[in-house]
């Protein structure tokens, strides 16, 4: 199943490639537009990358770019036969099947797109212009952070109540430019992997600009409030490792970089007040949970609930219909629909939603075909030459767990995955996958 493209000598992909930058920006700024610029259009600006990804495949298609494949293929199949068993034998609501039908129809298919269309140059450019959004979305953070809930900074989706969630010591998460705190989880995520990638490659950066940007990430982790923010960045870092640790000059730079990371978090932790704040407030969050559960201590480790989740959905398929009849219905904006209340009808866990969703036949084949892609796409970027494999890799330290815990019923999550998941595809040009 390759993913490769006609010459791009001969084809010109502007159109494309623009289409692509405007995917970016919109998940960046969709919390912005739905809070602060357009409130009142909050609910049809849930699906405002949807248009961009029909003009993407269309003109992919027109422009006889070679995306499709096994993967593509089967999502497609698996969704459409979703789409028909939810409209004679499901709930039969349109507009909630083809809500849920969107995710795989186009966002999973653009992956693939992407992976066509873009180079690694397009990738660096991407990876830069994080380095400044880092920056300024850390500013914003920190005011969030440090305002009151009732503050404009901090309104909530439609420019009504509050957009934080519950933190600790009367601290609130905050969502940055997104709508909820789990898009500026995925955010630094993403972030993280250009700041490990440009410290550790030789690639052309402005250094000021990568030292900044790696202090902001450094701030910003525990202004988030988020454990899974921090594990998000840590797993990456550990892609990053394995990655590089290809020499004996190689790991000195590791350790080199290590030490001054250290340094900066005891500079700041020591004259930074809202640094040391932001700190103690994490840590708060972080021993509150670990109380709240059943065994205290580990029993609650995020790590753990990861191994959890991953596997309880897989388990749990056995004991749903062969096909089910309620494609949407897991999403927020489905069970809105449906009921008028914002609520999870099927299951928050997002291999449990496809199960719920779509039966154990055409549910296990999505969570499959996710879980296959996850593990391909890792064996794939750790194959490639040592001068090659290491942004793909780093990439995959978030696009897997992405691809196989990401839930994609969050239309910013699901925009996450799609990107990160594009731009390791983009190293797999003409190659298929195993």
């Amino acid at each position: 199943m390759a993913v490769s493209v006609t010459s791009a000598e001969e084809v010109s992909f502007k159109e494309l490639k623009i289409a692509i930058w405007l995917y970016f920006l919109l998940w960046i700024f969709e919390g912005a537009l739905r809070k602060w610029i357009l409130p009142s259009l909050a609910t049809p600006l849930l699906i405002v990358r949807d248009p961009v990804a029909i003009y993407a495949i269309i003109r992919a298609i027109y422009l006889g770019v070679k995306f499709v494949n096994g993967y593509v293929i089967l999502a497609l199949l698996s969704t459409i036969l979703s789409v028909a068993i939810t409209l004679t034998f499901g709930h039969g609501n349109l507009f909630v099947a083809l809500y849920g039908a969107r995710i795989m129809l186009l966002h999973f298919t653009l992956i693939f797109v992407i992976g066509a269309v873009f180079t690694k140059n397009d990738v660096i450019k991407l990876g830069r212009l994080l380095l400044v959004l880092n920056i300024l979305m850390t500013i914003v953070v920190y005011l969030q952070f440090s305002s009151p809930q009732t503050a404009l900074i901090n309104v909530g989706i439609g420019g009504e109540g509050s957009a934080g969630f519950s933190g600790a010591m009367g601290y609130s998460r905050p969502p940055g430019t997104f709508s909820f705190t789990s898009g500026l989880t995925v955010f630094y995520a993403f972030v993280s992997v250009f700041v490990f990638y440009f410290w550790l490659s030789k690639e052309s950066v402005s250094r000021p600009l990568l030292i900044s940007s790696t202090i902001a990430l450094v701030i910003a982790l525990p202004l988030t409030i988020s454990r899974g923010a921090v594990v998000a960045v840590a797993i990456v870092g550990l892609f990053a490792i394995i990655a590089s640790v290809t020499s004996a000059k190689m790991v000195l730079k590791l350790i080199g970089i290590s030490v001054i990371l250290c340094i900066t978090i005891i500079a700041l932790q020591q004259y930074s007040t809202i640094f040391s704040i932001g700190t103690s407030v994490f840590m708060d969050r972080v021993d509150t949970a670990n109380s709240q559960s059943a065994g205290g201590g580990l029993t609650d480790s995020i790590f753990l609930r990861m191994v959890n989740d991953f596997i309880g959905p897989i388990v749990e398929l056995l004991d749903q219909p062969l096909f089910a009849g309620n494609l949407g219905m897991g999403t927020n904006a489905g069970a809105q629909m449906l009921t008028g209340k914002t609520t999870y009808l099927i299951s928050e866990n997002e291999f449990g939603r496809l199960g719920g969703e779509q039966g154990i036949i055409l549910g296990g084949v999505l969570i499959l075909l996710r879980i296959i892609l996850a593990f391909s796409i890792a064996i794939q970027a750790f194959k490639l030459p040592r001068e090659q494999k290491l942004l793909p890799f780093i990439l995959c330290g978030t696009a897997c767990v992405a691809l196989v815990q990401g839930q994609w019923a969050q239309p910013t999550v699901l925009g996450y995955g799609t990107l990160v998941t594009g731009l390791v595809m983009v190293f797999f040009k003409d190659k298929k996958f195993t």
